[in-house]
């Protein structure tokens, strides 16, 4: 009778959390986490001057996440030109995105303008922003890192 009454308790407790919606999520895809992560990367180059010169770094392998799960890095690099303010640049960002990036506080204080976001409208991707002097040449450097996914269905290139 015991084990009987055990089992109605676990069936009555896994209804209730399918009826009421509180199931385990699904991972999202590797691809999706990918594009999410490579959109908020483009909404940053949008806000650069004309004529800037965007360098995509290669792809890497995916990243352990949790468990199974894996996560996107994405790495830009940016050439705005002559003349860039990139402290200007960085001051303005925040504004220029809007709502749909949430300026993180950084437990590092670097020597160059920088600024990290939480880019709430493309799932949560990290988002640091730095300008930096590479061989007397502004570049922007643009790093992004998904939410954790499932792992790719194919092997990344």
């Amino acid at each position: 009778m015991g084990e009987r009454i055990g089992r109605s308790i676990v069936l009555t407790v896994a209804l209730t959390l399918t009826m009421t919606g509180c199931t385990v999520p699904e991972l999202p895809t590797y691809e999706t986490v990918t594009e999410e992560a490579n959109a908020a990367m483009q909404r940053v180059v949008d806000e650069m001057p004309p004529g800037s010169r965007v360098g995509l770094r290669p792809e890497t392998d995916p990243y352990g996440c949790d468990g199974d799960s894996v996560l996107y890095t994405g790495h830009w690099g940016v050439y705005p030109g002559g003349g860039f303010d990139g402290q200007a640049f960085v001051d303005q960002l925040p504004t220029a995105l809007g709502d749909g990036f949430v300026v993180r506080d950084s437990a590092v204080k670097l020597n160059k303008p920088s600024v990290g976001f939480t880019a709430t409208a493309y799932g949560n991707a990290s988002l640091d922003v730095s300008v930096v002097d590479v061989d007397g040449t502004t570049l922007v450097d643009i790093l992004a890192i998904s939410r954790c996914a499932q792992p790719p269905s194919s092997p990344t290139p």
